[in-house]
C-alpha cells in the first residue's frame, strides 16, 4: 500500500503545487482597469504622435469638402441634402467623426488633421486587441505589440495623405475590427443550449447592421467585409463537418477544446447568412436615402481590366502596398527617407509571412485535424480579396491609389501578430520584437517632429479676403479647400467643364450644389488656376469682358459686376 499511497501524496502535492503557483501567476496579472488605463495612455501618446504627422500633410478639397458635409449636418441637413458626393459617401465611417470635431473646432482645416490621427490611432490600437485575441499573459502582450508595431510608425512622406490625410477607405476597417472583436469575443459554442439560439440571433443581427452601415459608408467594405467573412464562414462549417467526420472514424486520444457540434455549423452558417444579408440591407438604406433627398453619389471609375492591364500593373500595386506599411525605397529620396523604408521592410516580410502562413493553415489538409480560426480565417481572406480586387478593378495612376486598399495595412497587422505572436514566444525571439519597436518608436518620434504644412491654398484664400471677395467659382482643388480655410468666411461652387456642349457648370463629385441658385447665392468671381480646368478664355466666353482681372502666383481671378450663376450651364 506504502508506494501507492506515496503516489497518490505526490501527485497530490503536485497539483496542489500547480494551482499555488496558477494562483499566484493571476495574482500577479494587473488587474482589468490597469489594462484600460494602460490603453488609454498608449492612445493618447499615439494621437500626439499622429496628430504631429498628420499636421505636415496639406489639407485639400478631398478633406475639406467632408469638413463641410459635417457643418451642414450639425446645421440639421442630416441626409445631406442637395449635395453630390464622390463614389464614397463615408456618412456612416468618418463622416460622424468629422460631426464630432466639427462641433467642437468649427470648420477650419485643423478638423482634418484631428480626425485622421484619431482615425489611425483606433486602427492601432483595434489591431493590437484583435491580434491579442483571447490570448492571455505573455503570449497575448507579445501578439498585440507584434501587431502596433506593424503600424507603429507610417511614413513621414508620399502615402502619409492616404494613411493620415483625407478619409479614403483607410477608416473603413475601424467598424471591420470592432465586428472581429465582437466574433473573437462571443462563444457561442460554450453557452448551454438555452442560450444557443438567442445568443446565435443576436450575433447574426449585429453583423448583419455592422456590416450593412460599414457599406452605406463606404461600398468597399462588401470586398473586406461581406465576401471574406462569407468565404471563412462556410470554410469553416466545412471544417467543422471534416472533423467530426474523421473523429467519428476514428476518435482522438484527448478531447478537443474546440467545438465541433452541428452548433458549431449552425453558427457559422448564422454568421455567413447575416454577411450576405447586409449588402442587400445597404442598398435598401441607400434608397431610402436618395427617396428622402439625401445626397446623391458620383459615378463609379472602376471596372474589370484586361488581363494585359493587370500585368503592366503589377509593379504599382507592389509598390503601393510597401508604401502603406512604410517600405516606399524606390519612391522617396534623401538618405533619411531611404532608411526610414528600408528599416520598414522588416514589418512588410512580417505581414507577408504572416498572410503566408495562415494560408497554409487555412487550406492545407493536415489542418483538418482542428476546427480552425474564424477571425485569423477572415484577416487572411480579406487582404488577399482586397489586393486582388485592387487588381482586376482599378488602375492605379500611381503610389496614391494606393488607398483603394488602406484596409490590408491594419487588417495585414492583425493578421501578424495573431499569427505570429506566439511562435516568436515560443523561439525566444522575443528580444529582436523588442528592438524593433524601440527602432519603430524612435522613427515615430522623428516623424513626429516634421514642421506642420500649411493647407493647400491658403495663400490664395488670404489674397480673395483682403481683396473682399467672398464668393466665386472654382475648379474642385481650389473650392471647398478655401472655403474651410477661412472658416466659411468665402463661398466657392466647384465647376469644370461639363455637358454637351463642353460648358461651366457645377461639379457632381463632393459639391453643394444648392450653390447653383442664384436666388440664394450669388458669385462675382472666377479663379482659373494652375492646372486650367477652369480655362479663363471659356469663362469670358461665357461671362463676357470682365470688370477687373487680378494675377496672383499662378493663379488668375475674374471679377465681374454680375451674378454669374445664373449664367452657368445647367446640371
Amino acid at each position: 500500500m506504502r508506494p501507492v499511497i506515496y503516489r497518490g501524496y505526490h501527485s497530490g502535492v503536485h497539483a496542489i503545487g500547480e494551482s499555488t503557483r496558477e494562483a499566484r501567476t493571476a495574482s500577479r496579472r494587473p488587474p482589468w482597469w490597469a489594462w484600460a488605463l494602460g490603453t488609454v495612455l498608449a492612445g493618447a501618446v499615439l494621437m500626439f504622435c499622429y496628430l504631429r504627422v498628420a499636421g505636415a500633410t496639406e489639407v485639400n478639397s478631398d478633406a475639406a469638402g467632408l469638413v463641410l458635409q459635417a457643418s451642414d449636418m450639425l446645421h440639421g441637413n442630416l441626409l445631406l441634402h442637395g449635395w453630390w458626393d464622390t463614389d464614397v459617401s463615408f456618412i456612416t465611417t468618418e463622416l460622424p467623426e468629422y460631426v464630432g470635431v466639427t462641433a467642437v473646432a468649427g470648420v477650419r482645416p485643423e478638423v482634418v488633421h484631428v480626425c485622421a490621427a484619431l482615425t489611425y490611432t483606433l486602427l492601432v490600437l483595434l489591431a493590437a486587441f484583435v491580434a491579442r485575441g483571447r490570448a492571455r499573459g505573455a503570449e497575448g502582450v507579445v501578439r498585440a505589440l507584434l501587431a502596433a508595431g506593424v503600424m507603429l510608425a507610417p511614413q513621414p512622406t508620399g502615402t502619409t495623405t492616404v494613411l493620415l490625410g483625407s478619409p479614403d477607405h483607410v477608416g473603413t476597417a475601424v467598424p471591420i475590427l470592432l465586428l472581429l472583436l465582437l466574433l473573437d469575443r462571443v462563444q457561442v459554442g460554450q453557452l448551454r443550449a438555452r442560450w444557443y439560439f438567442p445568443a446565435c440571433a443576436c450575433v447574426g443581427a449585429c453583423t448583419a447592421a455592422l456590416l450593412a452601415l460599414t457599406i452605406v459608408g463606404d461600398a468597399l467594405a462588401e470586398v473586406v467585409g461581406v465576401v471574406p467573412l462569407v468565404l471563412a464562414c462556410l470554410l469553416g462549417a466545412v471544417r467543422i463537418v471534416v472533423v467530426r467526420l474523421l473523429r467519428a472514424w476514428r476518435p482522438p486520444a484527448s478531447a478537443a477544446a474546440e467545438d465541433t457540434s452541428w452548433r458549431g455549423v449552425l453558427y457559422h452558417l448564422t454568421v455567413a447568412a447575416a454577411a450576405a444579408a447586409a449588402v442587400p440591407l445597404a442598398r435598401e438604406a441607400n434608397r431610402l436615402i436618395a427617396q428622402h433627398g439625401g445626397y446623391q453619389l458620383g459615378p463609379d471609375r472602376y471596372g474589370r481590366l484586361p488581363w494585359h492591364q493587370v500585368v503592366k500593373d503589377a509593379p504599382v500595386v507592389w509598390q503601393s502596398f510597401l508604401a502603406l506599411f512604410g517600405a516606399d525605397y524606390a519612391g522617396v529620396t534623401g538618405r533619411g527617407d531611404v532608411a526610414f523604408a528600408l528599416v520598414h521592410l522588416a514589418g512588410v516580410a512580417v505581414v507577408i509571412a504572416a498572410v503566408a502562413f495562415a494560408l497554409w493553415r487555412l487550406f492545407v489538409p493536415a489542418r483538418a485535424a482542428r476546427t480552425g480560426d474564424l477571425v485569423a480565417d477572415f484577416l487572411v481572406l480579406a487582404v488577399v480579396v482586397n489586393i486582388a480586387a485592387y487588381l482586376a478593378f482599378v488602375r492605379p495612376v500611381n503610389i496614391y491609389s494606393a488607398h483603394e486598399i488602406g484596409p490590408a495595412v491594419s487588417l495585414g497587422a492583425a493578421l501578424a501578430g495573431r499569427m505570429l505572436g506566439g511562435p516568436l514566444l515560443r523561439v525566444r525571439l522575443v528580444p529582436v520584437l523588442a528592438a524593433g519597436l524601440a527602432c519603430y518608436a524612435a522613427l515615430l518620434g522623428v516623424a513626429a517632429t516634421a514642421p506642420p504644412g500649411p493647407p493647400q491654398n491658403a495663400g490664395l484664400a488670404v489674397w480673395l479676403g483682403q481683396h473682399h471677395l467672398r464668393s466665386g467659382l472654382a475648379s474642385y482643388w481650389e473650392a471647398s479647400s478655401v472655403t474651410v480655410e477661412t472658416g466659411g468666411r468665402i463661398t466657392m461652387l466647384a465647376i469644370g467643364i461639363h455637358g454637351w456642349n463642353r460648358r461651366l457648370a457645377p461639379d457632381q463629385w463632393e459639391t453643394d450644389v444648392r450653390l447653383d441658385n442664384p436666388a440664394t447665392h450669388s458669385a462675382d468671381f472666377v479663379v482659373v488656376g494652375p492646372d486650367r480646368i477652369v480655362p479663363a478664355k471659356l469663362a469670358v466666353e461665357m461671362f463676357g469682358r470682365p470688370a477687373r482681372t487680378y494675377h496672383y502666383t499662378s493663379y488668375t481671378i475674374l471679377v465681374w459686376n454680375k451674378n454669374l450663376v445664373g449664367e452657368l450651364n445647367p446640371i
